[in-house]
């Protein structure tokens, strides 16, 4: 599932624990914040924030499925901010329901990797 709000994502994620319960061996989380600095050329550059398009909802949905098929998941919920965000707003919760927490690392992985690629 995609989420535009966090509120939105942590309701739906409290609901997901509650039905998948005795189904999953681990819940894998991540938040991503705005860093005060960016990476140029192996450097740290300062910076004032980063401006999120809305292009990155498009391949929301198919990153999700693919990360499922691909690892076996059995639940992966994204919450994804949106516009000009300022040096410590989040950027991403990704929730992963999955049967073993071997899976659910490698997932977050591939999911961050992918999503980094529309910002």
């Amino acid at each position: 599932m995609i989420f535009k709000t966090f509120d939105e994502y942590l309701k739906i994620k409290e609901k997901v624990s509650k039905e998948l319960s005795g189904k999953f061996g681990c819940i894998v989380e991540f938040n991503g914040y705005v860093r005060e600095y960016d990476i140029v050329n192996r450097n740290e550059v300062p910076t004032s924030g980063l401006n999120i398009k809305d292009e990155v909802f498009f391949h929301l949905p198919k990153i999700r499925e693919k990360a499922i098929e691909k690892f076996g998941l059995l639940e992966v919920l994204v919450y994804h901010n949106q516009g000009f965000l300022k040096v410590g707003e989040r950027v991403t919760a990704i929730a992963i329901f999955a049967k073993r927490r071997f899976e659910a690392f490698s997932a977050l992985e591939f999911i961050i990797s992918e999503i980094k690629k529309y910002h």
